[in-house]
């Protein structure tokens, strides 16, 4: 049974097969899921994915119904628009970080030092965050902006499914 709020998220603890979680499992035991994604126009609510392997972010599949508004089919389209450009901007800054990391690795080793202590590399961390640190800043704002876009839709979305309903029981 699918509640109307709840989205479905994936049982990756326990080392458990990486899978579409299709209901919520009791603790401590195995959750029943799809190994790949279900199809958007069969699901009766949003499911959430397995991590990105490039961008560690979980990937959604959304929920639609036929009888979709306009504005409702605008936020969702807008929601999967948001989703990408989420998941393009952490799968780069992530590629960035691992290959700079390699070469901070592969420059201590090539110096001598075969075991780069945890000081050493948490210099290398403040100094990736300081070089990025305007990149992350115009992330965040942009990030910001485009969900208060996505709270506005979703407001509207709500108002309108409100005055629908109130029209359907006074029969205006």
């Amino acid at each position: 049974m699918c509640f109307k709020y709840q989205t479905r998220i994936l049982f990756t603890q326990f080392n458990l097969p990486r899978c579409y979680a299709t209901k919520q499992a009791p603790k401590g035991s195995r959750p029943v899921g799809l190994a790949h994604p279900p199809d958007p126009k069969t699901v009766s609510c949003d499911y959430i994915g397995p991590p990105d392997p490039q961008s560690n972010l979980r990937p959604y599949v959304r929920h639609y119904d036929e009888n979709e508004t306009d504005l409702a089919k605008k936020l969702r389209l807008t929601r999967i628009e948001v989703e990408a450009w989420n998941a393009s901007f952490w799968t780069k800054h992530n590629k960035r970080f691992y290959e700079e990391k390699e070469d901070f690795i592969r420059l201590h080793k090539e110096a001598g030092t075969e075991d780069i202590s945890a000081d050493r590399m948490s210099e290398f961390y403040k100094t990736f965050l300081d070089k990025n640190w305007r990149i992350h800043m115009m992330y965040n704002l942009s990030w910001y902006l485009k969900n208060f876009d996505m709270l506005t839709l979703a407001f509207m979305v709500q108002v309108q499914k409100l005055l629908t309903r109130r029209k359907r029981r006074t029969g205006v």
